[in-house]
């Protein structure tokens, strides 16, 4: 017989262990939601779960309510990519691990240039080209689910009123998950 993948027990309480190869080639981090189905009446289908996916009639909007604010490039994305932009040259990026660590710390990140700052890659496969960068992650019951991120290309950079807006609607997006 053909062996389909690492076997596990399963314990008292019903849980499995994932493997850590298995976690770390997936991003599957502590805390990180899995939701779980059936397909064919007897497999187990495992599949990363983004809250952010489900707010994407939001998020479409307020990306554009921010970047008609600040006049800067506006991505809200979930842990992984950018699911929503002002500027459709970011949806569907994938954010460098770097970034998404940044983002799970939930810690708000601004990086000017003027100041000195080394500026992010954001995105895999390159991506250094701004001269301010703000990320303000969106937490919803302790955990980072995403984050809203503030691009600016040019010398004029965002001011306080800027992460004061996106502070804003990282808790209104946040409301919004049930």
């Amino acid at each position: 017989m053909e062996s389909k993948g690492i076997v596990r027990r399963v314990d008292e309480l019903g849980r499995i262990v994932l493997p850590r190869e298995m976690r770390k080639m997936l991003n599957v981090r502590v805390g990180s939601k899995l939701e779980i189905g059936v397909v064919d009446g007897n497999k187990f289908l495992l599949t990363k779960y983004s809250d952010m996916v489900s707010l994407k009639e939001y998020s479409d909007a307020v990306a554009t309510a921010i970047s008609v604010s600040i006049e800067h490039d506006v991505l809200i994305s979930d842990m992984e990519k950018v699911l929503s932009s002002n500027k459709k040259k970011y949806i569907n990026k994938d954010l460098t691990d770097e970034v998404q660590e940044l983002i799970y710390k939930k810690e708000i990140v601004i990086k000017k240039q003027d100041d000195g700052s080394e500026m992010l890659e954001f995105f895999v496969g390159g991506g250094k080209d701004y001269s301010c960068e703000l990320i303000v992650p969106i937490i919803k019951d302790g955990d980072a689910i995403g984050s809203i991120i503030i691009l600016a290309m040019e010398n004029k950079c965002f001011d306080d009123s800027a992460i004061k807006i996106c502070k804003a609607f990282s808790k209104y997006l946040s409301d919004q998950i049930s």
